[in-house]
């Protein structure tokens, strides 16, 4: 655990949790389900069976192109039966788990392994919050959302829901993207922070997928890597907390967590993921925009406080109870939230190129 000290009265501290914890996973910012329905008359089933809805996405006379948007996110179990898949999905995901080239023949043996080890005490987190993800069905509802924002700015689009480890995936929302003949995509991870595991993992499958298809080849497309630093979603997250604290009978003596998905320390130690640092800026925003004064990170942590207190012989230990608990609620379909995503769109589309026209500006880069 990683505290934070305010210059105030107020404190705030941040928890990093497990990737695999579902509560964590269920409150984060893009919150999903799983079954197979794309926004904008996508998939409705498992296996594949399309169903174009006609009404939406349509490009009018006066438009250049026919926009889509694909957001991305993690996806996960619609039940307790899905867990193991899931969790054996996730772990084979190379950057995920990285292992040494010569040991990559085992990614897919040892998340199996991983996850049948890591089933039995996951199914009963999902179980305490109703025995399933509900990531994919919020996340729809923002893709609903975001095409109306869209709409509202003029701005007509497809938006797609993809999901790394669970239905609907990737693959299943860029092939649906190819069949509405898309002609200009933006790709909005839902992450807010870029990290190799999540956003950099996205990018990987849709480079992969398009360099083996001319069509996609040739698809003029804008990465949105990450969106941490916008002010709508600073505002956003910001004053849902002013929000709850107003509830609190002595809001400035409330203390303040902020829970974070966490990633190996060889991520940002070796392979230079920025995520930690985006992370502690990201706070440090927030902080500012509720005029709380400066940000300074404390030790020691709370683990190695307890790891050092046994090895002193502490046997033990009295726990302060809480007298109120509060929760700030994922920010959902928030209309400043959805709104600045919107903007976020708009901004990206001058930036559009083809990957191939990337990879000829790679090799000409190499030759010079």
């Amino acid at each position: 655990m990683v505290a934070v000290s305010l210059s105030g009265r107020s404190k705030l501290w941040v928890l990093i949790e497990r990737i695999y914890n579902p509560s964590v996973i269920s409150s984060s910012y893009s919150n999903t389900q799983y079954h197979s329905r794309l926004i904008g008359g996508l998939i409705q089933k498992r296996n594949l069976n399309f169903q174009a809805n006609s009404t939406m996405g349509i490009c009018t006379s006066s438009e250049k192109f026919k926009l889509g948007v694909l957001l991305v996110n993690i996806g996960g179990p619609e039940n307790l039966n899905d867990v193991q898949p899931f969790l054996c999905n996730l772990f084979a995901d190379p950057d995920v788990i990285r292992l040494p080239k010569l040991f990559k023949f085992l990614q897919r043996p040892l998340a199996k392994l991983i996850s049948i080890l890591l089933a039995p005490k996951t199914k009963q987190r999902y179980a305490a919050i109703g025995g399933g993800s509900p990531l994919r069905r919020i996340t729809d509802e923002q893709a609903d959302a975001l095409r109306t924002a869209l709409e509202a700015k003029n701005l007509h689009a497809n938006v797609y829901v993809g999901m790394r480890c669970w239905y609907p995936f990737m693959e299943e929302a860029i092939q649906q993207i190819k069949w509405d003949r898309i002609t200009k995509l933006v790709l909005l991870p839902l992450f807010p922070q870029f990290s190799i595991s999540t956003t950099g993992s996205s990018i990987r499958v849709l480079q992969r997928i398009f360099m083996d298809d001319a069509y996609l080849l040739r698809l003029p497309v804008s990465i949105i890597r990450f969106w941490y630093r916008r002010q709508g979603y600073i505002r956003s997250i910001a004053d849902s907390i002013v929000t709850q604290l107003s509830k609190f009978e002595k809001p400035e003596e409330v203390l303040i967590f902020f829970s974070a998905h966490g990633v190996p320390v060889s991520y940002d130690e070796n392979a230079g993921d920025p995520y930690k640092d985006q992370i502690e800026e990201c706070i440090y925003l927030i902080t500012r925009e509720h005029r709380v004064g400066p940000v300074q990170w404390l030790k020691p942590y709370t683990n190695e406080v307890l790891v050092e207190l046994g090895r002193k012989g502490v046997k033990s230990l009295l726990a302060v109870p809480i007298r109120e608990l509060g929760r700030v609620p994922a920010l959902g379909c928030t209309s400043s939230f959805i709104t600045d995503l919107a903007d976020a769109v708009v901004e990206a589309l001058p930036s559009a190129k083809s990957l191939s026209i990337l990879r000829e500006t790679a090799k000409e880069s190499d030759c010079r």
